[in-house]
């Protein structure tokens, strides 16, 4: 009996942790500038070949993969970053690679809600700096890192992720042969050579650049110093369990293993992609977690009672 009711208590206090964050997003939206849909997302999502794709690449261009069912999907970010959502099928499950050049995430999503598929959009709207979604099947509001939806009538639904990689054309050129990579040909004009951003080919402080600078261009809810405001970690979630990972650490270390609240993670680095795969023990196995990429300011923003949480 003292078991049952002390998880009954733990469970109604995240419930309540859940609803008054989900409360808090939701009284500080902020408009980004655009209409809904004015950052237009790609719907069918055209694909060329390496060979192709190397002729508008840079060896040092971020770009983010999609392994699923065999198949490899390469997505440019100077290509996502004037679009931010692609919504695809791929055998027969509608999935979305959602980015946002604001906070640095790049976030694969299941289209699905309360088993209804659908496929997102983007709202035109801000939390933390960070792109609000939205679904188009009853266009309830989902920031993009929290991943829960902050507006009725799916208030409180998640969404599942599954895992996006963040590396380098350079790299994925030589791991994959067959890979497909989203075309320019998108049936919008853009100048997908320009990045209104900056460059993430660029190091350096350069108060031009945004990814590499420490400013800010929208408010955020919590701000913390322990890493300098755009440094890139490693997030995840586990059993309700909010981490993150310096990225720089795992580089240095290549394996990394830590303990959160009796959980066992363990943080390996594959230099081939450039990037993190993060497992959790359960019983005799390491299980992988979806993790992602994303600026320090934007998960603490999100998460600063998990600060503890954070391995650098």
């Amino acid at each position: 009996m003292f078991i049952l009711l002390l998880i009954f208590t733990l469970t109604g206090s995240l419930q309540a942790q859940d609803q008054n964050k989900i409360e808090l997003l939701a009284d500080n939206i902020v408009s980004g500038g655009p209409a809904p849909d004015g950052i237009p997302p790609l719907e069918n999502p055209q694909y060329i070949s390496i060979e192709e794709a190397n002729n508008y690449l840079n060896s040092e261009d971020a770009v983010f993969v999609l392994e699923t069912e065999g198949e490899v999907f390469i997505y440019p970010q100077r290509i996502m970053v004037w679009h931010e959502i692609v919504n695809e099928e791929v055998a027969g499950e509608k999935m979305s690679i959602t980015y946002c050049p604001l906070t640095g995430s790049a976030i694969g999503y299941y289209s699905k809600i309360s088993s209804e598929e659908t496929t997102l959009g983007t709202s035109g709207k801000l939390v933390n700096s960070n792109l609000i979604m939205y679904d188009r099947a009853n266009e309830s509001y989902w920031p993009q890192i929290f991943g829960t939806a902050i507006t009725e009538p799916a208030k409180g639904e998640r969404l599942e992720r599954f895992p996006v990689i963040w590396s380098k054309w350079k790299l994925v050129q030589a791991k994959y042969d067959q890979a497909q990579v989203l075309s320019t040909k998108t049936g919008y004009s853009r100048d997908y050579d320009r990045d209104p951003y900056g460059s993430y080919r660029e190091s350096g402080e350069d108060e031009d650049n945004y990814y590499t600078n420490s400013d800010l261009i929208f408010p955020v809810l919590a701000q913390d110093d322990t890493l300098a405001p755009k440094e890139v970690v490693i997030a995840g979630e586990y059993k309700n369990i909010n981490f993150a990972i310096l990225k720089n650490l795992l580089r240095m270390e290549e394996k990394v293993e830590f303990d959160i609240e009796a959980e066992q993670f363990t943080a390996r680095y594959d230099s081939n992609l450039d990037t993190v795969k993060v497992f959790v023990k359960e019983e005799d196995e390491l299980i992988e977690v979806v993790v992602y990429d994303v600026m320090w300011f934007a998960w603490h923003a999100y998460f600063p009672e998990a600060i503890e949480n954070l391995v650098y």
